[in-house]
């Protein structure tokens, strides 16, 4: 059989088989209901907000706008509200197989097509949490296709054409991530190289024009629409801080998971220091210039990581560097010459890979975690999930038309979308809040988490349900709610208790189990006898936050302080 049906034979084949295990795998990750979110309120006429509150400035909540956007189109042709979920997941799996793909034709043309397996195709699609991260709602596996896509290009000198193509793409590749600018500054020095070595200012300028006519508008709209010219993740996350020991403990679990990868830093490392072979006026994939342009995508992004703490979901800050890690592999083959090695080795990756050897993933409490594995988790028997879908369509149905305030975790984004509710402050890194993104870190135990949470704000933002359900109940067992969604009940917080909607959301569903706070303060008063003043006086602090900052009670309030004279 001809070296060419043999090789697009087995690409073709490792294609199929990433975009199978990614549709097999796939779900939807908690943190992608944010862009959701913002992308169906973008649809909807709001605007890129998060809340549809007139009294808050805009937040950027997300950190992926051309991803955001994206989402934003499926919902305009149709696949609004569930069908985002859909819309997303498709996109994820044919970015994934495009990764796959993308390696095999570079493995093709680096080889002046005489290779005869595609190594990196085949051992990128042997990896797990590829598959599973690339169907889960969010911009993971767009991003590892552009910064691909962008070290395809810079791995040879660009003419004009494919100069102004990689500017493109750095373009979207930094709207799509703020770490993707960490790419778009490596492939720059290289262009820079190019046009300073050949005397070519044009080759320069096709670069840089994108970000001039594209980027440079975008900074200016996000800084007029929000006030920032950074995303408020970068201060909900503390990214100025260097987190190395939580970085290097991510870095190394993840390789020491995976750890045929390791092998991929040998001939990194030795054949960027060596000359490259004779042949590369001929063939550039003999030369120096890949090896130098991996080690440039590759090395500095993992100190990144490492120096921003990594991140709480297992492997995903480390995907985008794996395809450049592991097409050394293909270029390393060419200048081995033996055929036979390039089946071997790609068939011992492959292996290999997939003898991953996985720490423990399964506790959302550990500083990184396998989102995946954990939303699959059964509470009474239920997927966490499914019981998250459940509670979020029925408080879309039970919230319908009122002016219902939610404070939720990160966990809850999936619940903050689907009830459709006008206001939900995000309380643990402050994600999509201003405030609460600003607030010092009460740790530093887990990336993008640990911010305290802020009683007073979240009375002054006019919050009535924190979904936290532990929130205040030690000292204040009266704030204790349960709604009735099935299969499991919901249980939260009462944080300002506004009396005309209690009395609704009571009329829309008598199931729900609440302490009836003005019967609560009835005999609370008539127990005044046994009370003492300091006392009363404590308790009444609490209640005017709770319940007489809002509503108009002026009966119950004044024996309060008819007591306290």
């Amino acid at each position: 059989m001809p070296r060419r049906y043999v090789f697009w034979t087995v690409a073709a084949l490792a294609v199929v088989a990433a975009a199978v295990q990614a549709w097999m795998l796939r779900w939807t990750c908690d943190d992608a209901f944010i862009s959701f979110r913002y992308a169906q309120h973008f649809v909807d006429g709001h605007g890129l907000v998060f809340n549809l509150d007139p009294s808050e400035a805009p937040v950027e909540g997300y950190s992926n706008f051309s991803w955001t956007m994206w989402l934003a189109l499926g919902a305009m042709l149709g696949f609004d509200h569930e069908g985002l979920t859909t819309w997303s997941i498709f996109w994820g799996v044919v970015c994934h197989a495009g990764v796959v793909f993308l390696l095999a034709k570079m493995a093709w043309r680096a080889s002046n097509e005489r290779a005869v397996v595609p190594i990196a195709a085949c051992a990128y699609a042997a990896i797990h949490h590829a598959h599973s991260l690339a169907p889960a709602g969010l911009e993971t596996a767009l991003f590892v296709l552009l910064g691909t896509s962008m070290l395809h290009l810079v791995m040879a000198k660009p003419c004009r054409r494919k100069a102004l193509l990689l500017g493109f793409l750095g373009v979207v590749c930094a709207m799509t991530r703020p770490d993707g600018g960490l790419f778009v500054a490596i492939a720059g020095l290289f262009v820079l190289y190019d046009a300073v070595r050949n005397r070519a200012p044009r080759l320069l300028l096709a670069y840089v024009m994108p970000f001039l006519l594209v980027f440079v508008p975008y900074l200016l709209w996000r800084h007029s629409f929000y006030g920032y010219w950074v995303p408020n993740t970068a201060f909900a996350k503390s990214a100025g801080d260097p987190l190395l020991g939580l970085g290097w403990s991510y870095v190394s679990g993840f390789f020491l998971c995976y750890y045929a990868l390791l092998s991929a830093f040998v001939p990194l490392v030795w054949f960027a220091l060596k000359k490259g072979d004779l042949l590369a006026q001929i063939q550039p994939g003999l030369g120096r210039r890949p090896w130098l342009v991996i080690a440039a995508f590759v090395l500095p992004y993992i100190f990144f990581v490492m120096w921003v703490g990594g991140d709480f979901m297992f492997g995903r800050f480390l995907l985008p560097v794996l395809p450049a890690l592991l097409f050394g592999w293909d270029l390393a083959c060419q200048r081995w010459r033996p055929m036979w090695l390039q089946p071997v080795i790609a068939g011992a990756l492959v292996v290999l890979l997939c003898l991953r050897v996985e720490p423990k993933l399964d506790d959302a409490r550990l500083p990184v975690s396998d989102n995946r594995e954990i939303s699959f988790m059964p509470i009474a028997g239920v997927p966490i999930r499914d019981l998250f879908h459940a509670c979020g369509d029925y408080l879309q149905k039970l919230c319908d038309g009122l002016d219902v305030r939610l404070a939720i975790a990160g966990g809850h984004a999936n619940i903050a979308f689907r009830s459709r509710v006008p206001v939900a402050v995000e309380c643990s890194a402050g994600l999509t809040d201003a405030h609460i993104a600003r607030l010092p870190q009460k740790h530093r135990r887990k990336v993008g988490h640990g911010k305290p949470r802020d009683p007073e704000y979240l009375e002054q933002r006019g919050v009535h349900f924190m979904l936290e359900q532990t929130y205040m109940l030690d000292e204040d067992p009266w704030r204790e709610i349960w709604f009735a969604s099935q299969p499991v009940p919901l249980p939260c917080s009462v944080v300002t208790w506004d009396r005309e909607l209690m009395r609704e959301l009571r009329r829309r569903d008598p199931a729900i189990q609440v302490v009836d706070f003005e019967q609560h303060l009835d005999a609370y008063i008539k127990a005044f006898p046994n009370k003492r003043k300091e006392e009363v006086a404590k308790d009444l602090a609490k209640f005017r936050r709770y319940y007489f900052n809002h509503n108009d009670d002026p009966q119950r309030l004044a024996k309060f302080e008819a007591f306290l004279k």
